[in-house]
Order: structure tokens, then sequence, then C-alpha cells
């Protein structure tokens, strides 16, 4: 969640089905009423859900442009890696675990939605993003990077393109950010940005994607 004055955000809610609890959580903590529900990337595990919530609450969604046509009917074939797997799922399955979304609002790198700038990462998939609160000092990292088991990058078997992968990390590096939140692994709460760049350092230089 993220809530800037500027909207309340929902960044990945997940996969399909999953769309009860954020309304739970949301309902609990009196957050008030959704505007936005932004995907990091495409993905089952961020993504599943996301059409169902915007259809609960009357949120908006919005997604990468290079993303946005994996959420409508007839996408691109995936490559085969682990999730490329889906688009060879029976139909009845695959209905169940692939969204379908209706009409988004299509990001760029560097605008900005609700109190946030996108930063595009492509490599995890085309249209992977981070997004940057400069005023909350944070950075909802998608999957550009994990920390499950210390920072990395996603392994190859779940990547578009794993060269892309690798050197979408190097977008975050002249970034401040106290705060970071990963789809997979803990967050970091303290000296984030600085995590980010030890990590960095430790890997060989090379150029940044374009946005």
């Amino acid at each position: 969640m993220h809530d800037s004055g500027e909207g309340l955000a929902v960044i990945d809610p997940g996969y399909t089905g999953s769309f009860r609890a954020v309304l739970r959580f949301v309902s609990q903590h009196r957050l008030g009423a959704i505007d936005w529900v932004i995907l990091t990337h495409h993905h089952i595990d961020h993504a599943g859900t996301a059409f169902a919530l915007c259809q609960a609450t009357g949120a908006r969604l919005a997604v990468h442009r290079a993303d946005a046509c994996y959420l409508q009917p007839g996408r691109p074939r995936e490559r085969m890696t682990l999730w490329g797997m889906a688009d060879r799922l029976p139909l009845r399955l695959a209905r169940f675990v692939v969204s379908c979304a209706g009409d988004a609002r299509t990001l760029e790198d560097g605008e900005t939605i609700a109190g946030m700038t996108v930063v595009h990462g492509p490599g995890h998939t085309p249209g992977s993003i981070c997004l940057y609160s400069g005023s909350q000092s944070a950075l909802f990292v998608g999957d550009v990077l994990n920390n499950e088991r210390g920072l990395r990058t996603p392994p190859w078997t779940v990547n578009h393109s794993h060269r892309d992968a690798l050197r979408a990390p190097l977008r975050l590096s002249e970034l401040g950010f106290e705060q970071a939140y990963f789809g997979h692994g803990p967050a970091i709460l303290e000296g984030a940005d600085r995590c980010v760049r030890a990590f960095l350092t430790r890997r060989v230089p090379a150029p940044a994607p374009a946005g």
C-alpha cells in the first residue's frame, strides 16, 4: 500500500483470489477508498487478482506500457520460463491463473502516479518497474531485485531477458531511499539505498538499460 495524499494505491495485489484479503486489510486499517491498483509487472503472483480488485472497488489499473499486452486476451506467448508455462495450461486452468484486465493506464519511465515515480527496469519482464516515493523515502522494487536470501536478481528461469534483468538494478544506483519493499523477501527499513549500492558494487559494471 502507498498513500501520499495523491490517492491510495495498492501495489501488486497478488495471486488470483487474494483480492478479498486486500479488501479486509484496507477495511481493518480504515485506509479508505482504493484509487489505483499498480502493477510492477504482469506475472501472476503479482497481478493475478488485479482485475478482480479493480472490479470490486472501482480503482483504476496501471501497468507499464510494455507489459500491458500480457493482461489482455490473446496475450503474447511468453518464452519457456517457469512463467511461460502458464500459457501452455488447459484453458480452464489458464483462466484461473492469468489475468485478463480491462482498460489500464499505461505507464512510462519517469512519469508519476499516486505520488510515486516510475523507474523502468526491463528484464524480468519487458515492462518491469520500480516505484519511487521521494516524499516517503521508499522504493517499491517489484522483482527487479529480491531479498529472499540476501539481495539478488531473479533467476534466469523466471526472466524474459536474463541479460537485461542483470542490468536492471543499475537504474536504482542514483536514488536515495531509506526503505525498500520487495516482491519476494523482507523489506529493508533502514539504509536501503546503501544496501542496494553495496550489492551493485559487488557486480561487474554494465551500462544501465534505457527507460
